[in-house]
């Protein structure tokens, strides 16, 4: 098998390769650049990348060799199509729907093993009065958080969705709201520390995270925070 024809094939497989990453990718970065909601889905984008980032890398060494090595038997150039053969058939697995299956079942084998939901027993209406409610009193940052991004985060899987909640209450406050919460709505697996730290879902006015040991001292150096009231009215309404 001559060298012309080895590199007619690698470079078709290159432009396959490259097109798909494009078409793929390119969404993503066009909705970044539009300032709109980029949807990431990491357990699936993290094992497709690992995959690709395989692939791709035997694809151009085999690309680099066929290059730069002078070959003296025609042994030479079919060990380089099979390796680069390897490399492209890695790089098209991540697209397949075995693919996606596998990685699917592996989540769910992973979800029984940790928790990674508040698995919060809380209504629509519920959430949307408590969301409202927040909002009213400017407790939530109206442009980071959005209701779905509300109901996202203490409904749903952390690793399904890209959702922050952003609060604007001083650690006292923070405190205060979330043993309202899990007063209000008992039948709930949501500790403090998963809620604010773990979870990395639930943001400080500035957008950074919480301190678990401030929020866990909170109420001992201010037993009753500025917006006492205000939250006992808001989770009052709820009932």
């Amino acid at each position: 098998m001559s060298f012309d024809i080895i590199k007619y094939l690698t470079t078709i497989g290159f432009i396959y390769i490259y097109g798909r990453l494009v078409l793929h990718y390119g969404s993503f970065f066009l909705s970044y650049m539009l300032d709109q909601g980029v949807y990431w889905k990491s357990n699936f984008e993290k094992p497709r990348l690992l995959f690709l980032g395989l692939g791709l890398g035997l694809m151009h060494l085999m690309a680099y060799s066929l290059n730069s090595i002078e070959a003296n038997s025609s042994f030479l150039p079919v060990i380089i199509l099979i390796v680069f053969s390897l490399g492209f058939y890695l790089s098209i697995i991540p697209w397949t729907d075995k693919f996606k299956k596998n990685v699917q079942n592996q989540k769910s084998v992973n979800s029984l093993e940790t928790n990674n939901n508040f698995n919060l027993v809380i209504s629509d209406d519920q959430l949307k009065m408590l969301y409202q409610g927040l909002m009213r009193y400017d407790l939530l940052n109206s442009e980071k958080t959005s209701l779905q991004d509300f109901k996202n985060v203490l409904t749903k899987n952390w690793d399904d969705h890209n959702s922050k909640i952003q609060l604007n209450m001083d650690g006292p406050s923070t405190r205060e709201f979330y043993d309202h919460l899990s007063k209000a709505f008992p039948n709930n697996t949501m500790t403090m520390k998963e809620l604010f730290i773990n979870s990395k879902l639930i943001l400080r006015s500035d957008g950074k995270r919480y301190n678990y040991n401030t929020l866990k001292n909170a109420l001992s150096r201010t037993p009753v925070s500025k917006n006492n009231e205000i939250l006992i009215s808001i989770f009052k309404r709820l009932k």
